[in-house]
């Protein structure tokens, strides 16, 4: 069991002052993520469970004072705010926020149950930024203003992806200013065991008549829906919703619902909320259409597994430039984010060993890829196991293809994924989404890599695809 420290202060100079201490000294060594705020411990405390965070000094906030406060804002009541530390159950209770924004009343009031109600914070859900999480929704609709101990922070510049925002190291938040609004509504469809929201939509509308639209739980992130916001910023009905499509959200699938289940979810919510906020009443739903058959024979196409996720990547570079790049051990290393060794162990093995960080969670796996069914500079397919010890382990396969276009590259992946122990409990949603977000990355990194010259190398069949493979599954099961 690693050493912990457990710090309870009795004012915020205090606290920061035994955080700055605590950094300095670096207790716990580099398996240890340092020193981390403890607010309601709702999720950092779960994450310590399953041994995906490891702090050596945990500051429990509990104490300070005036970071429970729920006040009105200026003189003539332009706004709200909220401390840090004020629980679900406080703001949902609380009369002045139920007169001034009644909206974040009942946001607060319906997360989760009464128990996590009563223990988890605004501060400490804001910090955490959770993809599936009610508050960053809030938050964003409301254009809200996060006051940390150094700056203060508007909502879209906070949110900045799967679990992460723009804190930064040791930075505390201390509360939420909420601008006053002509209206606010947050709906939500809940994963019944959880009540987290396998969608969530907050719609609020400023006293200048500009429309903010915020979702959640589609699986990157909370994000905003800018065509949504002009529509209804045109004309604030539910009718104006009808003719947008949600093709263009980003969403991810699991076990709860599709992708395209997901993005419809979106939809419907934000007719709800509109209605709900004076926006008249919802059109009549369409009737089914029968689908119709056809005789008219499809052009072939690549045969798609139906489990697992992949993307397209365009690349500086003819494919056999490229085939080359990913063949380079050196170049393989220093591509894939986290990897800390590299080993060749055959012509067609390599063993790594990658640490994965995520928001508040570090994971350090070894693996092992096994490079098959090579065709240069075409496709190929690799086979790969990792252990991340107690937390559990993964298996899977990465199919990749590189198509020639016009002297540059597309390359096309596909990558599924089998994950066991504590690691599973994660869910493939969001072992999709930190693949998608760390891949960004990696094919930057790549891009850098690739020779500035034209000319195409030499063919070389070796097991080197290993940093691609590491790009989708490490970071995947890093989440």
């Amino acid at each position: 069991m690693s050493p912990l420290e457990f710090e309870r202060p009795a004012s915020l100079a205090q606290a920061l002052a035994l955080h700055a201490q605590a950094a300095k000294g670096r207790v716990g060594g580099e398996d240890s993520d340092g020193c981390l705020w403890l607010a309601g411990g709702q999720s950092l405390l779960a994450a310590m469970k399953l041994g995906m965070v490891s702090p050596s000094v945990l500051i429990d906030l509990q104490d300070l004072p005036g970071l429970r406060e729920i006040r009105e804002e200026g003189d003539g009541g332009e706004g709200l705010y909220i401390a840090a530390m004020a629980t679900h159950a406080s703001v949902a209770a609380s009369a002045l926020v139920r007169r001034i924004a009644p909206g974040l009343a009942s946001l607060a009031g319906g997360i989760a149950d009464e128990q996590v109600r009563q223990m988890g914070t605004i501060g400490g859900s804001l910090a955490h930024n959770d993809p599936a999480a009610c508050w960053p929704a809030g938050v964003l609709a409301a254009g809200a203003t996060v006051l940390t101990d150094q700056r203060e922070i508007a909502a879209d510049d906070y949110f900045q992806g799967l679990y992460t925002t723009a804190l930064q190291p040791g930075e505390l938040i201390v509360g939420v200013r909420f601008p006053r609004l002509a209206g606010l509504h947050y709906l939500k469809f809940e994963q019944p065991a959880s009540r987290f929201a396998l969608v969530g939509v907050a719609v609020a509308r400023t006293l200048d008549g500009q429309v903010r639209v915020a979702l959640t739980g589609l699986g990157s992130g909370v994000q905003r829906w800018p065509q949504a916001e002009q529509a209804l910023g045109r004309h604030f009905s539910a009718q104006a919703l009808q003719a947008l499509s949600t093709q263009g959200l980003q969403a991810l699938a699991d076990l709860h619902a599709s992708a395209d289940y997901r993005r419809h979810l979106a939809g419907v919510l934000a007719g709800r909320c509109v209605t709900a906020l004076g926006g008249g009443a919802l059109p009549p739903p369409a009737p089914l259409a029968r689908r119709q058959r056809t005789d008219a024979v499809a052009a072939p196409q690549e045969a798609v597994p139906e489990d697992g996720f992949g993307g397209v990547q365009m690349l500086a570079g003819e494919p056999a430039q490229v085939w080359q790049t990913l063949l380079d051990a050196r170049q393989l290393q220093a591509s894939i984010p986290g990897c800390e060794a590299l080993v060749q162990t055959s012509p067609e093995a390599y063993e790594a060993t990658v640490k994965v960080g995520l928001g508040p969670l570090s994971v350090r796996f070894k693996s092992e890829v096994l490079l098959s069914d090579q065709r240069p500079p075409q496709s190929l397919t690799l086979v790969f196991r990792g252990s991340a010890g107690a937390l559990g382990s993964g298996q899977g396969r990465a199919r990749v293809r590189l198509e020639p276009v016009g002297g540059q590259t597309r390359l096309h992946w596909w990558v599924q994924v089998q994950l066991s122990g504590r690691l599973a409990q994660f869910g493939n949603r969001l072992v999709e989404a930190t693949a998608r977000k760390l891949s960004g990355e990696f094919f930057e990194r790549m891009g850098q890599a690739l020779p500035s010259d034209a000319s195409p190398r030499p063919i070389v069949q070796t097991a080197s695809w290993w940093r691609r493979l590491l790009q989708f599954f490490f970071p995947s099961l890093g989440k």
